[in-house]
């Protein structure tokens, strides 16, 4: 039996009177999923995209939902059989009758190897979120917390994957350059089960002094007696439709070597990217951030922005924005390395379009999450009228070492939202050199095997060197919020 572990906040009922966002991760693991921050307004509609992963056999898949409220007990069962091979089946949780509103951890089961993403989307005002891929641990880090920061704020959810027991998590908050916590806070959290903290409405958080002079920035810790998932979102509250997510990782899979497969230096005009890399150790690190330029007047160029010394259990935020240390030019389209000496390091992406306009974000990923066969268990075409939400996939080749030279050779394949496969594709193949990045576009008019108006989901193969890959869903209207997730390690 595979498992997947998720916690969430979301409107389940028609009247979606409250709604967040629910999360997914590999077999295994554990996701997140938090209830609505401060400036996130308006009903949400929640949908879960559960990916069979098996090339021959239809899946029989479950999820049970734990519902956050310390009243409620048990837990409440959705299940679908005979989802075909290759095929995803999406619960979309207001058309769910059986769960009430509400805030809920799941756990997903089945008899085949599965991936999961979750959406949330805020229709009246256009915010949307996604995350993947959120690994339990009894120590995790998020690398990015933030309390009324140039109008930003987090949301943080903390789930127990025990379903047997009641969890201890002690949280300790951190502000960049200080080596010891601004706030250490227990929760108690029962079987199953989740909290959400907002720091923009918490009196402890709202009361953490600020450790820049545009409020506090900075990184948590969290530690349990048992694994737990965290998530994060963190809400625009200067923008109608802003919002975006990412997860906390397990201590151990911090690495000095992480990677980055989409950066941007005031792409077409408007994109630029922020890594916010997270020093967890009890002594400083140097790191630097390697950009290699893919598209745009950067293509075909390395840069190399620091070293900078990150204090103990501190952070730093390398923007790839209109700053000059960086030495990217305008209009530039890439990937990144971020390396450390002296300790392990975590770090995540956020993408915006003119600063506040839209956000997305994603972790950056360590070598041990490279595979040759990646899950997209979400790819759209031009879907839902008056949004014509799209995904762009950017796929990195980490390579096989530092003396690796050849490219590999990459192919992708995508599925309708009944799991048929779609052939005819003339672009679904690429040569990526190593560390630089290639992105498939279903809305373009070369890679239109995926039809407008329609969604499914997608593998990604390489024949040889291990990839790391992102999705990022974007609304070709700019009626709706971007939103970026990690695909999912998907080698049997």
């Amino acid at each position: 039996m595979k498992k997947l572990f998720v916690v969430m906040s979301m409107a389940a009922a028609v009247s979606l009177l409250l709604a967040g966002v629910a999360g997914m991760f590999e077999v295994g693991t554990s996701s997140v999923h938090a209830s609505r921050l401060a400036g996130i307004s308006g009903a949400g509609a929640t949908g879960i995209q559960v990916q069979n992963l098996d090339a021959a056999s239809a899946a029989n898949i479950s999820a049970d939902f734990y519902p956050q409220d310390t009243t409620k007990t048990g837990s409440t069962t959705l299940t679908a059989s005979g989802i075909p091979a290759g095929g995803a089946w999406n619960i979309y949780l207001p058309s769910a009758p059986t769960l009430e509103n509400g805030a809920y951890a799941a756990i997903i089961s089945a008899d085949r190897q599965i991936a999961a993403i979750a959406r949330t989307d805020w229709l009246s005002s256009g915010g949307a979120a996604i995350y993947s891929n959120v690994m339990p641990g009894e120590t995790v880090s998020l690398p990015l917390v933030v309390i009324d920061y140039v109008g930003q704020s987090s949301l943080i959810s903390i789930q127990n994957t025990d379903t047997g027991r009641v969890a201890s998590a002690t949280v300790e908050l951190i502000g960049v350059g200080s080596a010891t916590p601004d706030l250490t806070e227990t929760y108690m959290i029962g079987p199953g089960k989740s909290i959400t903290i907002d720091t923009a409405t918490t009196p402890a958080y709202m009361a953490v002094d600020p450790s820049t002079p545009s409020g506090f920035l900075g990184s948590m810790i969290i530690t349990a007696d048992v694994p737990v998932g965290v998530q994060s979102f963190v809400d625009i509250t200067s923008s109608d439709k802003a919002v975006y997510g990412f997860e906390g990782v397990p201590a151990e899979d911090a690495s000095d070597v992480l990677y980055a497969p989409l950066i941007r230096r005031r792409h077409l005009g408007v994109y630029d990217t922020g890594i916010s890399v997270v020093n967890p150790n009890a002594s400083p690190v140097d790191a630097t951030v390697t950009y290699i330029g893919t598209g745009g007047s950067c293509a075909g160029t390395t840069t190399d922005h620091g070293p900078v010394t990150i204090a103990a259990n501190s952070s730093h935020v390398f923007y790839q924005g209109p700053v000059p240390e960086n030495g990217l030019p305008n209009d530039c389209l890439g990937s990144a390395v971020i390396r450390s000496t002296g300790g392990n390091i975590l770090a995540v992406v956020n993408d915006s379009k003119n600063f506040i306009e839209e956000s997305a974000a994603y972790n950056a990923m360590p070598a041990s999450v490279g595979a040759l066969k990646v899950a997209l268990p979400l790819a759209r075409n031009r879907f839902l009228a008056g949004f014509e939400v799209t995904t762009g996939i950017q796929v990195m080749n980490i390579g096989s070492g530092d003396a690796d030279t050849s490219p590999t050779n990459v192919t992708i394949t995508f599925s309708d939202s009944d799991g048929a496969v779609m052939t005819g594709c003339t672009g679904c193949n690429a040569s990526i050199a190593p560390l630089a990045s290639h992105n498939f576009f279903p809305g373009g008019t070369v890679l239109g095997v995926l039809p407008a108006g329609t969604y499914g989901s997608a593998v990604v193969e390489s024949d040889s060197d291990p990839i790391v890959v992102i999705v990022n869903d974007f609304s070709y209207t700019g009626a709706m919020d971007a939103a970026t997730y990690n695909g999912i390690k998907a080698d049997l």
